[in-house]
């Protein structure tokens, strides 16, 4: 079983690495823009799920892990989370586009909470470790969850408001599946150090502007038609 998850578990990464960038390229709401977003959306899901299998299964038979071996499969447990989160935050702005504040589902609040205290337990940990790889990166889950909270809460800046939320939420998804090949991919492809911190964080450092440029540009959009 161990072995079949880890199967699946590629063959859904390498559909969530490809997919990730086809609906950019699609007409907003167009057929292939929908199609090539639940195939991502999906592959994610089942990313999420084998991950936290995985990670289960080491922590739980693998009694002769150290220290590091085990704050590794936690921290992938975090990311699985991270993932799992962003994607479904990304449908549900879609699924309640006409938000108008104080938006009260639960699910919409159980998610960023789980992810903020995912983020934050992951972060304490890291610190306590002294490692900055489980210190730093839960940074994003913390903000990412915050910025979701404030946006179920209050009134959207404009009419078209969830359009950057689902992309932001889409594309913070797309920051795992990067990172996930870049860390473990990448290496054993091109002989990288995959301990190399800087491999970790490179998706996040490119991807981040694209949803400034995105956001920027959507932004602008909805102003002129206001």
């Amino acid at each position: 079983m161990f072995s079949f998850f880890i199967f699946i578990h590629i063959i859904a990464g390498f559909i969530a690495l490809i997919t990730l960038w086809m609906p950019l390229f699609f007409r907003k709401g167009g057929t292939y823009h929908r199609i090539t977003g639940w195939i991502f959306t999906y592959s994610m899901f089942i990313i999420s799920a084998t991950s936290i299998y995985l990670s289960l299964y080491r922590i739980s038979l693998d009694e002769s892990q150290t220290t590091a071996q085990f704050s590794f499969s936690i921290f992938l447990i975090f990311i699985a989370i991270l993932s799992f989160s962003t994607a479904t935050y990304g449908l549900r702005v879609l699924q309640f586009k006409k938000h108008a504040g104080k938006h009260r589902h639960a699910l919409d609040w159980f998610i960023p909470i789980l992810l903020f205290t995912s983020a934050t337990v992951m972060s304490i940990y890291g610190f306590l470790l002294g490692d900055p790889l489980l210190s730093w990166f839960p940074m994003i889950g913390i903000f990412l969850s915050i910025s979701y909270m404030l946006y179920w809460w209050r009134n959207p800046r404009f009419k078209n408001n969830w359009l950057i939320e689902h992309l932001t939420g889409m594309l913070s998804c797309g920051i795992s599946t990067v990172t996930a090949f870049v860390v473990f991919g990448a290496p054993r492809i091109f002989g990288l150090n995959e301990s190399a911190i800087l491999l970790w964080f490179a998706p996040t450092i490119i991807l981040v502007p694209l949803i400034i440029y995105f956001s920027i540009k959507y932004n602008k959009k909805a102003v002129k038609l206001n």
